[in-house]
């Protein structure tokens, strides 16, 4: 890696870990002298994510009309980043279903358990069983769900089958399913390494821009298998929408390299 990108990393990297662990301290400091736990949690997840893809250099670019709110939403993307988390996040607000290790994580997992995260380890059935019960239990509530039904993180641009779980646990409900796909510059998925060398790789980059397709909302009816493999195919189709998009201004292999692509053709339907 090049000294520019490393120090560009470096920087970033102590600007996330300073902020994260700022975050939490006043996070802990508001709910003492009294705040809305609901309320501060709900207002500091989308400021929370919101500089974190700032401080990473991170630039969302968002396509497709997303009608207002009417009820519960399950939210359905496909899965290349870390970065999925505060994309989504920015925009639809909610709750994730997240993998069980993010629990675990040193600042970040503290702040993904007060953001109400829930945690599912897929290699244990009952784990997985009692997340169904908590995504059932949010939708209830009119909340909305994030969910990556691939289950794990993958590069390329073809959606894997998803799981049913989540549509299982939406079953019966007056749930929209919102399907939403996601592009990123070849090099910034979360594969074969560990967190804070992905994150590093991110920093490192002038900048990263993500197409975000939003594609229609569609009602949850049908079996949970029937469910899952029409939001697959939906989502597929905006993973190619937002990866057209990304390609418009046909980057050079160099800028492709590092990142930069010019904001002109990648402004927001």
């Amino acid at each position: 890696m090049p000294l520019g990108d490393r120090l560009r990393a470096y920087g970033r990297a102590l600007r996330f870990v300073l902020y994260m662990v700022w975050t939490r301290v006043r996070f802990g400091l508001q709910l003492r002298l009294g705040a809305d736990l609901l309320t501060l949690q709900h207002t500091a997840k989308l400021r929370v994510s919101r500089r974190i893809l700032r401080i990473l250099g991170v630039t969302p670019y968002w396509a497709g009309a997303l009608p207002p709110k009417r009820g519960p939403r399950l939210i359905v993307a496909n899965h290349r980043a870390a970065l999925d988390i505060g994309v989504l996040m920015t925009r639809f607000g909610g709750v994730f279903l997240s993998r069980a290790d993010l629990e675990r994580w040193p600042i970040i997992g503290t702040l993904a358990r007060q953001g109400e995260t829930i945690f599912v380890d897929r290699a244990d059935r009952n784990s997985g069983a009692r997340a169904i019960r908590a995504i059932r239990r949010r939708l209830g509530e009119g909340h909305t769900v994030i969910v990556f039904p691939e289950g794990t993180t993958y590069r390329g641009d073809e959606v894997r089958p998803f799981l049913a779980g989540a549509f299982a646990a939406a079953r019966g409900l007056d749930v929209e399913v919102v399907p939403v796909g996601l592009a990123y510059p070849p090099g910034t998925e979360y594969v074969d390494t560990d967190f804070v060398s992905h994150v590093r790789g991110v920093a490192a980059r002038p900048q990263t821009p993500v197409c975000v397709q939003i594609g229609a909302p569609f009602a949850m009816e049908g079996r949970a298998g029937e469910v899952a493999a029409e939001a697959r195919e939906a989502v597929q189709a905006l993973v190619e929408k937002a990866r057209a998009r990304l390609e418009a201004v046909a980057p050079t292999p160099d800028l492709e390299r590092r990142g930069r692509l010019p904001r002109r053709a990648l402004r927001s339907e």
